[in-house]
This record gives C-alpha cells, structure tokens and sequence, in this order.
C-alpha cells in the first residue's frame, strides 16, 4: 500500500500508457501501406492555328451613295414665243440621241427680224459705196479746179501789171481779183467736201458693224426657238406643250445624260490611307498633270446595287477625290463614275443604274506585296502566340499596319510560315504545351480575302 500510495509511483503509472501509445503510432506509421498511385495523363488543350504565308493585298475601302447623272441638262427658253412643234416621244423617261429636235418656238417674229436687219445693213453698204463714188467725183472736180485757180492766178498777175501801169481801170481790176477769190473758195469748198468724206464712210461703217452684230444677234435667236438634246440623254421633265407661250427664261426640258452617271461616296480617313499605302510616294498630284496622277493612283473600283437577293456590279473608275473633308463625320469624298450604265440591262435582273439609286462601291488600291494577313481575333494587345516546333506558346510583339475586313495587316515582327493561334485561349501562358489543329478553312479564307475581299464572317 506504501508503495501505490508513493506520488512518484503515481506519475509513472500516468506516463507509461502515453509511452506505449507514443510507440504503437510510431510503428503503425512506418509500417503502413502506401496508397495505390494511379497515372492520370497530363491535359493538353487543343488550338485552331494557322500558317502564316507572305502575301499580295489588295487594299480596299467600301462605301455608299446615291447614282446621279454625270451631266444634267435644263432645256430654258432662250426666247420668248408660241411653241409650235413637239416631238410625239417627248416625255418623262423617253430616249434621244444628241441633237435629236425637242421643241420648236415660233421662229416668224425672229425671221421678219432678221429680214429688218439684212434691209438696214443693205441700205449702209450702199450709203458707204455712194461715199466711195462721191470721192472720185470730188477728186475730178479738185483736179480741174485746181487748173483752174492756176489760171486765174495767172491772169491775176497779169491783170495787176497792167493796173500797175495804169492800163486797166481799178474796177477791171476789183473784177479780176474777185474772180480768183471765187475759183479759190471753190477749190476750197471741194476741199472740205473731200475732208469730210472719210469722217462719214466710218460713221456708216459703225453703223454697219453695229446691224450685223443684230442681224448675228437675230440669227441667234432664230436658232433659240429650236431645242434638241445637247448628248445622249434621258427626259426627267417636261413643262411644254403646243400652242403654250414660252416665257423666256421658263424651264421647258430637264434631262438627265445617258453617257455616264456618278457616285460620290464618303470614305473613312483611315480607309482612305489604307488605300494610298499602296501609292507610289514619289508622286505629287500638285506638280502632275490630273489624268497622269489619276493612272499613277491605279485605283478601281466596283459598284454594287442589291436588288432582294440579286446582287449587279458595274466596273467603275476612281474620277477623283473630293477638295474638302466633311466636318459632321470626318471624311472624304471620292467620286467614281460608271461608263455607259444602260449597256448589258437585263429586264427583272439588272438594271440601268439611274438617280438616287443607293449603291454599294468597293474601291481597290494597288496590291501591296509581302503582307502577312492573320485574323484580327488573334491579336490581343498587340501580341499574337506563336506555336513552336515543340508545341509551346510564345507571345510575339507585332505591329499591325492597318486592319481590313476581319483581319489584320502585318509587315513587320511576323515571318512567313509561323504557326500563329486564332482561336481563344484560358489561360494563355508562355511555355504551355497545346496541341495544334491546322484550320485549312480559315486559311483558305484569309488568301480568298487577300485576292477578292470575301467576308471571314462565313467561318464564325
């Protein structure tokens, strides 16, 4: 009892369970079974990629607008007058060919003007060729007069020496004085007649030139009263009819050209300097000719119009481009023109492009070369992942030079034949391991936009 009741004995009798405790743990855990390691494999994620190839690009920039005439013509009387004459044909929507005859004015009070004028004029030209035989007779006269004043100078002289020696009496000689002052007045006279003469021929002359700039001015207006087609035109007004009195000044005609129309369409500036990357930067449009610098420009373009689900297209030409930006939407104005829009119509399927048609155009640059095109989707910041030869990511730097469509333009920081990812990747880590699927369809795609310009929507 001594020894239980010791309080050493007590404590030892506390620490011994712990200490076989402490041990059987121990052995347990050294001697247990390890659990069963089962080999799960590693998870490669699968990527869209493609194979970057060094292209030609054509850039393009598409854009709207309403078809008008390239020449619209107002048929205003000239004149003013009865009409008399109207073609059957003439009305809104008829055909006429250049100088094909619209309207007649009545030409009777321009006629009977006319013969005034030719009267007066006749009237001048004899009055001048009256002056012209007048002066002949003048100069005769002046020759024989002058004969005459020499004689009488003569006999002046004489008849003086004989006053002067008292031969002849002073009123003889006041008679003789009196004579050749008579033949003197009379040369005079013939004199200032023939002074006159060339005063009154310009006079007469004036007034000549005057009548025939009325008699043109008659023959004008006689040509006024008739109106025919100035080009190849179609009619969109008329305001005439016969036995009307046309005011002049009234708009009779309207007429649209036939030859040609127009599309002015408002272009984006930065469409407008993808299109001129393409341009040769040596040319200066200030200091070329227009027709040069618009061949060195070496645009084209293609007009659409969408009819339900029939789609037409006419080639078109680049004319020019407009002198100033619009300051509500910050673009520019080009204006294409369409040769001969009323050829190759085919009723119910395509028609004639005519005004105020709304129509697609698609204007095209020359081809840029060595472009590396990769969809816009694949960039992210400005980085692209690269898949190397050993199927790991790598983020690459590039600098797009503009975009087109769905993608993207690369000339510089991308080399042909890299396998570049375009589908979406969560999470994207350089080194990751992925497995590579060549999509040959989107491939196929970028090089179709590169030639053509088709939309990559089709693939989404």
């Amino acid at each position: 009892m001594a020894i239980i009741s010791n309080p050493t004995f007590k404590r030892f009798i506390l620490i011994v369970p712990i200490i076989i405790a402490l041990l059987v743990t121990s052995y347990l855990v050294k001697h247990r079974k390890k659990p069963e390691q089962l080999d799960h494999p590693r998870y490669v994620p699968s990527v869209r990629v493609i194979k970057t190839k060094e292209l030609s690009l054509i850039p393009r920039a598409n854009g709207n607008g309403y078809v008008q005439p390239e020449k619209s013509w107002q048929a205003i009387a000239q004149v003013a007058g009865k009409i008399v004459h109207k073609t059957p044909m003439l009305k809104k929507g008829a055909f006429f060919k250049k100088n094909a005859i619209l309207l007649k004015i009545d030409p009777s009070a321009y006629e009977l003007a006319i013969a005034q004028m030719e009267s007066v004029i006749e009237q001048i030209k004899a009055q001048i060729a009256s002056l012209d035989v007048e002066k002949k007779n003048i100069l005769a006269s002046l020759s024989i007069e002058e004969k005459a004043l020499a004689l009488s100078k003569k006999e002046l002289n004489r008849q003086t020496a004989l006053f002067e020696k008292n031969r002849i009496s002073a009123s003889r000689f006041d008679q003789e004085k009196l004579k050749h002052s008579k033949q003197t007045a009379s040369l005079q006279t013939l004199k200032n007649a023939l002074n006159i003469l060339p005063s009154n021929k310009k006079a007469l002359q004036a007034q000549l030139a005057m009548n025939q700039s009325k008699l043109k001015d008659a023959h004008l207006n006689l040509s006024h009263t008739i109106i025919t087609a100035p080009f190849d035109c179609r009619i969109t007004q008329v305001n005439g009819e016969i036995a009307q009195f046309a005011q002049k000044g009234q708009v009779l005609i309207k007429a649209d050209s036939t030859n040609a129309v127009e599309i002015p369409v408002h272009i984006s500036v930065s469409k407008m300097r993808r299109l001129l990357t393409s341009v040769d930067k040596s040319v200066k449009p200030m200091q070329e000719d227009y027709k040069d610098w618009k061949n060195k420009l070496g645009f084209r373009a293609i007009v659409r119009f969408r009819l339900g689900q029939v789609v037409s297209e006419w080639q078109a030409e680049v004319n020019r481009i407009d002198a100033s930006m619009d300051p509500q939407t910050r673009t520019i104005g080009v204006i294409v023109v369409v040769e001969k829009p009323y050829e190759k119509i085919r009723l119910g399927e395509r028609p004639p492009l005519i005004r105020n048609m709304f129509c697609e155009v698609e204007i095209m640059g020359q081809p840029l070369k060595n472009c590396i095109l990769i969809p816009r989707t694949a960039i992210h910041n400005k980085t692209v992942y690269k898949v190397s030869k050993e199927s790991k990511l790598k983020k690459i730097k590039i600098d797009p030079v503009f975009s087109q469509g769905n993608f993207s333009v690369i000339r510089q920081g991308l080399l042909s034949d890299t396998q570049i990812v375009i589908s979406d990747l969560t999470p994207a880590v350089d080194g990751m391991i992925v497995k590579p699927i060549m999509d040959e369809q989107m491939s196929e795609l970028i090089l179709s936009e590169a030639n053509y310009g088709h939309s990559l929507e089709a693939h989404k």
